[in-house]
């Protein structure tokens, strides 16, 4: 699957990806906002991605003029109650800051609201990253109760609430984004996360279909 929004791509990871993935996660300035801090070996890594179960996780890797940077996800999710966890992390440091992490933030959380039908999602973030905290917040995340013994906080937001946080910048972002959101999508995914009977009622998407 590969999504196309403000002028970023996000790709759903391959095989091909995982020893740059690999290395991205295990650079410090990855691996000291993670709660798994450990080295990550090629074995790990191959392991995780075999038993990772694709319909209940959607990993891509963000692509900014075709060059890769880093990746944005959605796991764990809960087709019954319609939630998930998301998450991002930038490997590539010259990257941090500028504005394609906060595109690809918004491209995977307007991807779960409007096209998977998510209700709720979750971010667990370490309580020492104020400037992600304070980024969260700013597009619609509440703070949990922190679970107690745990150096991270957890946030949740829904449709909503990240409406009436990003009302503001609306008018930016739809100049960013003339072209409306791009998705090329196997047959196999379509039916995985039962993409069509979402897309068909929402305005904007190009949707190719391959395979």
């Amino acid at each position: 699957m590969q999504i196309t929004k403000y002028g970023v791509n996000l790709e759903s990871i391959t095989e091909d990806d995982l020893e740059l993935i690999r290395n991205w996660r295990n650079s410090e300035h990855v691996r000291q906002n993670m709660k798994f801090k450990e080295i990550i070996t090629s074995e790990m890594q191959a392991n995780w991605f075999k038993q990772l179960e694709k319909e209940k996780n959607i990993y891509f890797v963000i692509a900014k003029d075709s060059h890769k940077i880093g990746v944005v996800n959605l796991k764990d999710i809960n087709w019954e109650i319609s939630t998930a966890e998301a998450g991002i992390f930038i490997g590539e440091i010259e990257h941090l800051n500028t504005l394609t992490p906060i595109l690809a933030t918004i491209c995977i959380m307007e991807f779960a609201f409007e096209i998977l039908s998510l209700k709720w999602l979750r971010a667990k973030i370490s309580s020492s990253n104020v400037k992600t905290i304070l980024f969260n917040e700013s597009i619609g995340y509440k703070k949990r109760i922190k679970e107690s013994g745990d150096d991270f906080q957890y946030y949740e937001t829904n449709s909503p609430l990240f409406r009436e946080a990003t009302k503001n910048i609306k008018g930016i972002l739809d100049k960013m984004n003339e072209n409306g959101m791009v998705m090329n999508v196997t047959k196999g995914e379509m039916n995985l996360y039962k993409l069509i009977e979402n897309i068909s009622s929402v305005k904007g998407i190009q949707l190719n279909i391959e395979g």
